[in-house]
């Protein structure tokens, strides 16, 4: 499982005006649940925070989201109350920076 580095390295300002122009769409056909937009590509929509998570690290490990990219998970609500900024990266990569 990769190691998510959370708000790293910038705000992801794409992710976050791709998931507020599809955000009212979102709303009425997925209300509570989660979306996981990366760059300006809706990744998929999640019943929990959890689901969401996990489908970003089987995307980085089946090399389908490159090393570092932001990924923004998002509660699809009306204000939304949940949101995180990742970027995945391979174990190895940041256990270094963390002292392990």
């Amino acid at each position: 499982m990769p190691f998510f580095s959370l708000g790293a390295g910038g705000t992801a300002l794409n992710e976050h005006k791709t998931f507020e122009t599809l955000k009212s769409d979102l709303v009425r056909s997925y209300p509570g649940q989660f979306a996981v937009v990366c760059g300006e590509r809706l990744m998929g929509v999640y019943e929990t925070v959890d689901d969401a998570v996990l489908a970003v690290s089987q995307a980085f490990n089946d090399e389908s989201l490159p090393e570092g990219v932001p990924v923004l998970i998002s509660e699809i609500a009306e204000p939304v109350t949940v949101r995180v900024t990742a970027r995945p990266y391979p174990r190895d990569t940041l256990a270094g920076d963390l002292g392990r």
